[in-house]
């Protein structure tokens, strides 16, 4: 994954194009692939992570429809 984030610096700004910066590296994400691939996930963990990933994801949904249609 290449990104390629360049910042001009007009003058004496540096503070807030480093505050550019970090806002373009977020929004690609490169700081949390760079922490995802800091060490091995063995393929049972990954399988593990994306199964506990789902579930919390149906459990906001649930959340949102009962919120939604006043269910309990």
């Amino acid at each position: 994954m290449a990104i390629n984030a360049v910042v001009k610096v007009d003058g004496e700004n540096v503070d807030h194009a480093l505050k550019l910066l970090k806002k373009k590296v977020e929004r690609e994400g490169l700081v949390r692939e760079i922490k995802k691939h800091a060490y091995y996930e063995k393929p049972t963990e990954v399988k593990r992570r994306k199964i506990l990933k789902a579930k919390r994801k149906q459990q906001k949904l649930v959340r949102k429809l009962q919120e939604k249609y006043k269910y309990l």
